[in-house]
């Protein structure tokens, strides 16, 4: 703690907006949670993701994504930000080769990942896929290769890490949470809110905050998607995260705001315990998202809780007939873990997947919307 706190007022003087504090907190290149040389992800990290379940999880997405290059004609190109160990990645590059060389000859996978630590990972994981797979630090390094997109834009998990500032309703106007350094230790400091950016975000996208409520307000994510929505020139903008929708986040049992942090796969309440080391994470404002991208000229596809997206996406398709009872048989595990990924109350049920396009033709032709998810046939 006292390593972040030193690299906070190296930066600015206290008291320091939440969003400030998130940033050095998670993306410091000394102090930073993200940029750590230590394992994050699985069961040796502090939190699993839906890649980290089993490859089916990919897969199905794979079988998706195949289809859309298919009927759209798009150029057959990934673009995955935030891709972490390349467990999406793997798995997705691995189903193409095998149950779709016809749209793995010509594909580009790219990638953007900030992490100097796993940049190194994803190298040495993709290596059998070098030839397509290219890793960037950040969209602008890419984008000085490739000025246009056109292809499916994919990031898992990614926007609910970006820095939020906090926002409480007082009874005289809104309130802004900060945070200063009291001893050793890190404190919240309440003040009037004066940042007008912060400000015109709540008149722009709510909710209508009841006194006394938190909610986090994400201007990153409002940079983020106009950006990436610029670069687009053709294609999808896939999103998978968890959030609310605005009457959600008025609900009582969210009036203290959706900020919480991950350490050692145990949910912490309180966002300041271990500064730089925990993962610090926020719920998705679907509202402002789905606006800001219909302001970017894309056009809603789908908006789907990610089991029944999983499953309309031929998740089943993936069952397999085991070849001996045994439990711990591939075939075994396989259906176990898609199982999992459908189980009421399971990873699945927290996350949402979140699809726009721009350009596209044939999304009311896409299987997603045609198929019987119980009779659908092998990949």
């Amino acid at each position: 703690m006292n390593e972040l706190i030193a690299k906070l007022k190296e930066k600015s003087t206290p008291p320091w907006n939440f969003a400030f504090f998130m940033d050095t907190a998670l993306y410091d290149p000394e102090a930073g949670y993200y940029t750590k040389n230590r394992l994050k992800l699985g069961k040796e990290g502090d939190f699993y993701t839906s890649n980290h379940v089993h490859p089916v999880f990919a897969e199905t997405f794979a079988r998706f994504f195949s289809d859309v290059f298919i009927k759209e004609k798009i150029q057959t190109a990934i673009c995955e930000q935030g891709a972490g160990d390349g467990a999406f990645a793997y798995h997705t590059l691995s189903y193409f080769i095998r149950e779709k060389p016809q749209v793995f000859k010509d594909l580009r996978y790219y990638i953007i990942e900030s992490s100097p630590y796993h940049q190194r990972i994803l190298l040495n994981r993709l290596d059998e896929f070098r030839d397509c797979v290219e890793i960037y630090a950040s969209l602008s390094e890419l984008r000085e290769k490739v000025p246009h997109f056109d292809g499916i834009f994919f990031s898992n998990e990614l926007l609910d890490a970006f820095p939020v500032h906090i926002v409480e309703q007082g009874e005289e106007g809104l309130k802004e949470v900060y945070v200063e350094p009291v001893n050793s230790s890190l404190h919240e400091k309440v003040l009037p809110c004066r940042n007008e950016e912060v400000i015109n975000w709540i008149a722009r996208f709510g909710p209508d905050l009841p006194p006394g409520f938190r909610t986090e307000v994400s201007l990153e994510m409002e940079n983020w998607i106009r950006e990436t929505a610029g670069w687009i020139n053709k294609g999808m903008l896939v999103t998978v995260d968890y959030g609310y929708r605005n009457e959600e986040l008025i609900q009582p049992e969210r009036k203290e705001g959706s900020i919480r942090g991950y350490y050692n796969h145990e949910m912490v309440n309180d966002p300041l315990k271990r500064p730089g080391e925990m993962d610090l994470t926020s719920h998705i404002p679907w509202d402002a998202y789905e606006k800001i991208v219909s302001e970017e000229g894309f056009n809603f596809v789908c908006h789907e809780r990610q089991d029944h997206f999983l499953l309309k996406a031929g998740l089943f398709s993936f069952l397999e007939e085991p070849s001996e009872m045994n439990p711990f048989s591939k075939e075994f595990k396989k259906n176990r873990a898609i199982q999992s990924l459908v189980h009421p109350g399971g990873i699945s049920s927290s996350f949402q997947v979140n699809i726009y396009g721009r350009d596209l033709k044939e999304a009311e032709n896409y299987s997603l919307f045609h198929e019987d998810p119980y009779q659908i046939k092998k990949p």
